[in-house]
């Protein structure tokens, strides 16, 4: 449970115990991920957590409470590893980026000469090491990923190099 679970959970809680509900035996907070199943259900956005706290009686385990759905934004994250070896042993093949909280996606990969040798706009995509068909030879080389913070629609920049071992 994160910290802000935590922090719902003891509010609601202390609501309980205020209006004196003694038959409650379990209050718990939990994400919602995946598509909506009614119409009261929250709808899945990538860029947001969202949380319902879910209340249980005693008898028979019936459910007997379902808050509104609190939804916060995911917090601004990128993360690159900085080596990866393209020799086809399903281990570490492909260097991708990582991250959460953006929106618009760019990278820029370019070898020791400064010539770009992979382009992509489409975060769900990963290098493989190659260029024009050709396996890049072993060595250091520099990204660039530019991206745009989803809630506050700051453009930001992110370099860094990453090891090509074969």
């Amino acid at each position: 449970m994160n910290n802000f679970s935590k922090l719902i959970f003891m509010s609601i809680l202390s609501s309980f115990k205020k209006y004196g509900i003694a038959t409650l035996s379990l209050i718990f907070v939990f994400s919602i991920k995946g598509n909506a199943q009614s119409a009261n259900d929250p709808i899945y956005d990538a860029n947001m957590n969202n949380y319902r706290v879910v209340a249980y009686m005693n008898q028979n385990d019936l459910i007997t409470s379902f808050s509104n759905t609190i939804s916060l934004e995911k917090p601004y994250a990128i993360y690159a590893p900085n080596a990866f070896s393209p020799d086809g042993d399903g281990v570490n093949d492909y260097f991708q980026i990582y991250g959460q909280g953006f929106t618009d996606y760019e990278i820029e990969i370019y070898n020791r000469w400064g010539q770009m040798v992979y382009k992509s706009v489409d975060f769900n995509e990963k290098w493989d090491g190659e260029f024009k068909g050709n396996k890049s030879p072993m060595g250091t080389y520099v990204y660039k990923v530019k991206t745009q913070d989803f809630g506050t629609d700051q453009k930001l920049i992110k370099s860094g190099t990453v090891a090509l071992i074969r």
